[in-house]
């Protein structure tokens, strides 16, 4: 099962999805397609094919598109709906930074990755936290979540989605964004709790949580994340200013960040998160809500399309 996301990649991934059917068509595989309508579809759809006895769900599209697969595949507790189905990628999404993580170099390889009888087991998160009308909710995520800046920059992308020219690419959309949320960039005191063993107090308005190490259009967030090694890398940020994220914005770009004495990296199962005023979540590119948060990994939860 195929499931498109039509208004990824500001609607090229259509065109994309139309080019990768004729050469998966032309290899006699069997196969089934869903174009998704509204938000939440793809979630949807993936646990109706996956209780229906579908053994591969791919999502085409970017992260978003991806993270609603994800959420389908899961069951309420985080188990496989279908522990003998995977899922996997045809990237084509705004930011499309999970395939960079999975080594993914273009459609050919994608396709053939898709096709092959070969998975591998990697981790996934769940993260409990505050929607926008204040309830409590939860989601999984896959790749990377971040609050503050992290969730402001997201909320600019998707408010932007149709109103910027098509050729602007992902990364230039990403870099707009994050100067945009630079100038409401505004540190705020938070408490940090680490497998219930460690808490640490900082002041801070950036603060990622990964799984992957790309977030943000290409931005290699967390240098040193594995999607299978069960543990989540912490990204902490403490008095960090807006001309230091400028300042930081290249080196952002291949992981070199991780060099200012403000930023810390840590890495745990649980994380805890509380802020004296709400800060903005983002959960694979999407955002979704505020602090305060709680996030657990799930080892080797899900079976995922690769070489």
């Amino acid at each position: 099962m195929f499931i498109i996301n039509p208004t990824s990649a500001r609607g090229t991934t259509l065109r994309a999805w139309a080019s990768a059917r004729e050469k998966i068509a032309a290899l006699g595989i069997d196969f089934d397609e869903h174009v998704t309508t509204r938000a939440g579809d793809a979630t949807e759809v993936t646990r109706e094919a996956l209780t229906n006895g579908t053994t591969r769900v791919i999502a085409v599209g970017g992260d978003g598109t991806l993270s609603e697969v994800v959420n389908g595949y899961l069951d309420h507790q985080g188990r496989p709906i279908n522990k003998s189905a995977a899922i996997g990628l045809l990237p084509s999404g705004t930011g499309s930074d999970f395939r960079r993580s999975l080594g993914l170099r273009g459609h050919d390889d994608s396709i053939r990755t898709l096709l092959s009888p070969e998975t591998r087991l990697i981790d996934v998160a769940r993260a409990e936290f505050r929607n926008q009308d204040g309830a409590s909710v939860f989601r999984f995520f896959i790749n990377v979540a971040s609050f503050g800046l992290g969730g402001d920059v997201s909320a600019s992308v998707n408010r932007w989605r149709d109103s910027l020219p098509r050729w602007i690419g992902g990364r230039a959309r990403f870099l707009a964004a994050a100067v945009a949320a630079l100038g409401r960039y505004r540190n705020v005191r938070v408490s940090i709790r680490f497998d219930d063993e460690r808490e640490i107090q900082i002041s801070s308005n950036l603060i990622v949580v990964a799984n992957g190490k790309f977030a943000g259009g290409g931005m290699m967030l967390a240098p040193h994340a594995e999607l299978d090694d069960g543990l989540l890398d912490v990204i902490v940020t403490d008095d960090l200013t807006r001309w230091d994220v400028i300042r930081e914005l290249p080196r952002i770009q291949r992981g070199g960040h991780l060099k200012n004495p403000k930023v810390t990296a840590l890495r745990a199962r649980e994380v805890s998160i509380g802020s004296e005023e709400p800060m903005a979540v983002d959960l694979d590119g999407e955002m979704v809500g505020y602090t305060p948060v709680h996030i657990t990994l799930l080892p080797a939860s899900i079976q995922f399309a690769s070489f």
